[in-house]
């Protein structure tokens, strides 16, 4: 009966690495898509957990915020052309 507990205990415990590999792998593509691919997301996600995929979620989207600064720059030129 203890060898069968241990098992139980082994699987739970590898399901519950496979779990933090998949959410760490999905939010360090989260953060990639922001713009943010030295954030370091993989182990903060994997260490932390629901911490760290807080973590990820509150990071600026560097993306975004390129697009806007170039559609201002464009938008300033314009101005100065007329």
């Amino acid at each position: 009966m203890n060898a069968m507990v241990v098992l139980i205990y082994v699987i739970i415990i590898l399901v519950a690495i496979m779990l933090r590999i998949l959410f760490a792998s999905i939010m360090n593509g989260v953060a990639i898509k922001k713009g943010q691919a030295e954030a370091h997301a993989f182990p903060i996600v994997f260490f932390f957990g629901i911490m760290g995929c807080l973590y990820v979620v509150a990071l600026p989207d560097l993306v975004i915020r390129e697009q806007n600064e170039d559609i201002l720059t464009a938008l300033i030129e314009m101005k100065e052309r007329r």
